[in-house]
This record gives structure tokens, C-alpha cells and sequence, in this order.
């Protein structure tokens, strides 16, 4: 659950206020039916000068234990570090969401509106061996006229944005993973 009101508020206006021309309605982001099953995700951070300074690719898998929507997230980068990471997400009927992982401080909360998902978390990052940095993630998820979700996350450390994620996620049959593409398997 949002820990006020004026966060919620402020997730619904920056998602409304970011509606592109010729924004459909029509389109609607069902976060736990996007996620449900296998999900490949590819993306960069930019510094703050948008200069791509780490790639990664990845694999999400989602499904339903009881209530809770759990999401297996692993991810491969460039540099040869893997993260792994498991979430728990609930949205309420409103729209709030609210998700829960081992590499949260506290919780991410945002808002679904029609075809986009507006968050904003605090995660310990792993940006070399063993080595884990505190930042403070504001998301953006739009899901795209072809069926792909794309996702841009500004990235904050000590209150000043230090750079970007642009990713990507696409649906699949999980008969081919990132990690077998990367071992030249595909």
C-alpha cells in the first residue's frame, strides 16, 4: 500500500502528463498477464550524459503462487556480472501498485493507468563483484502498439540523477533463455 496520498498523487500525474499524441485508451498494460510466463528483457544504463555504459539482457518468469504474483528476475550483463532478484507484486483494483524483493529498501509503489505503469523504488545495485551501490529508481513502463513493453528508468544516487535504463521486454515461449543467446546457442 502507498505510504500517502501525495505519492500516489504524484505517480497518477506524472503518468497522465506524459500521454503522448494519439495516445489510445484502448490500449491497456496488465502488468501480471504481461509477466505471466516467460519475458525477455535487453537494455543499457547511459551515464547522466548519455554516454551507454552497460548492457544487459535478461529473463523474467511470473505466475501466480495463491494471491501473490511472483517474478523471477535474472539478468546478464556485458561485463560478465549476473543479478538475480525475486519480487512479489500486487495491484488493487485502483490501479495502486506495490511490488516487494530481496533487493528493495522497503517497497515499490506506483501507479497503472491505461498503458503505462509510473514507479519509483529504492534498490541496492550490484555494479561490480560484490560490490552493491543504494539508488533510487524512477520508472516509466509503456507497453507499445506491437505488443513489447518498453521501460525508461532514471537513476538517482545521493539525490542527483547519475544516468538511465532504457530497456526492452518481449513475451516468449521460453524455449530459448539470454543466457543460452550469450553462449551462441541461438
Amino acid at each position: 500500500m502507498l505510504g500517502t496520498n501525495n505519492v500516489a498523487v504524484s505517480l497518477q500525474e506524472y503518468a497522465e502528463r506524459k500521454q503522448p499524441d494519439g495516445f489510445s485508451k484502448a490500449r491497456i498494460f496488465n502488468f501480471t498477464e504481461y509477466f505471466h510466463g516467460h519475458t525477455r528483457v535487453s537494455g543499457w544504463f547511459s551515464d547522466r550524459f548519455g554516454n551507454p555504459r552497460r548492457h544487459f539482457c535478461g529473463d523474467f518468469h511470473g505466475s501466480f503462487q495463491g494471491a501473490d504474483f511472483q517474478l523471477h528476475e535474472k539478468l546478464y550483463y556485458t561485463d560478465g556480472l549476473q543479478e538475480e532478484r525475486e519480487w512479489v507484486v500486487s495491484i488493487d483494483g485502483s490501479g495502486v501498485f506495490t511490488a516487494q524483493s530481496d533487493s528493495l529498501v522497503g517497497s515499490a509503489e506506483g501507479v497503472v493507468q491505461g498503458d503505462r505503469l509510473a514507479m519509483h523504488y529504492t534498490m541496492h545495485v550490484m555494479v561490480g563483484k560484490d560490490k552493491y551501490w543504494k539508488l533510487r529508481m524512477k520508472d516509466l513502463m509503456i507497453l507499445q502498439p506491437d505488443g513489447s513493453l518498453h521501460n525508461i528508468t532514471q537513476v538517482y544516487k545521493w539525490g542527483v540523477r547519475i544516468g538511465t535504463v532504457s530497456t526492452q521486454y518481449r513475451v516468449h515461449d521460453g524455449k530459448q533463455l539470454c543466457a543460452d543467446l550469450l553462449a551462441g546457442s541461438g
